[in-house]
């Protein structure tokens, strides 16, 4: 079976959007694809209405559409999200720059999301997340050394941290729980992600669970403002 017109449209929008388009790029008018690609306004309308219910594009009244930034997208809270699954969906190439880790004591708020004891270790990893070499996401990720012993920076410069927790340690993450708010970055923070210190960043704290319910990463995350949307669905 054929597409619908409209879905045409939509894959041929999209594909402009992930080849051509840039964020927060304006699109031709709805009377202005009528004529591009011969098609009825309402078909139009349709292909437009689906691509702005999935975060792709959004519309402002009395200006036009436009290309949305790059969206953390959650299609139901019980997913996981994965930056390098995100950026390839979106066709762009997506990077890893693991800055540090070290071996260190974390503080109480972070031991105890980790049911760490007090004077317990954990490895403190420092990454940049980059699309196209362009720093997008800056994290810390805390790992208890009881779950994760003799962890090695060439074991992540090698596979993603999720391979290596699955691979190495036999870690199997089944459950996240992240709380996400807005704050402003400062200098050090503004720098690493090539923007203004005092710039608008999403802050996002995730801890992942384990099969046996028992919690083996905390990771604090700024995601530019400019890049990212955090947009959820929830089903009841």
């Amino acid at each position: 079976m054929t597409n619908p017109l409209y879905k045409e449209l939509m894959e041929k929008i999209e594909k402009k959007i992930r080849d051509e388009y840039q964020p927060n790029q304006k699109l031709p008018s709805e009377r202005e694809l009528v004529k591009m690609y011969g098609i009825s306004r309402s078909t139009v309308r349709l292909a437009l209405n689906d691509l702005e219910e999935r975060g792709i594009i959004y519309r402002l009244h009395g200006k036009g559409t436009f290309v949305s930034p790059v969206f953390i997208d959650q299609p139901n809270l019980g997913n996981m999200y994965s930056f390098s699954s995100q950026m390839s969906t979106e066709g762009r190439h997506p990077t890893t720059k693991n800055i540090s880790l070290k071996l260190e004591v974390p503080e109480k708020e972070i031991a105890q999301q980790l049911n760490l004891s007090e004077g317990e270790k954990a490895y403190e990893l420092r990454r940049l997340r980059l699309s196209e070499g362009e720093p997008f996401m800056y994290s810390r990720t805390y790992l208890p050394i009881n779950i994760f012993p003799d962890l090695k920076m060439s074991d992540l410069n090698q596979d993603t941290l999720y391979g290596v927790m699955k691979k190495k340690y036999r870690q199997i993450s089944v459950l996240a729980f992240e709380d996400v708010q807005a704050v402003n970055l400062g200098q050090e923070k503004a720098e690493l992600l090539h923007v203004k210190t005092g710039a608008a960043s999403l802050k996002i704290n995730r801890k992942t669970i384990n099969d046996k319910n028992v919690p083996i990463e905390f990771t604090q995350t700024l995601a530019r403002g400019d890049k990212f949307v955090y947009r959820s669905k929830q089903y009841n």
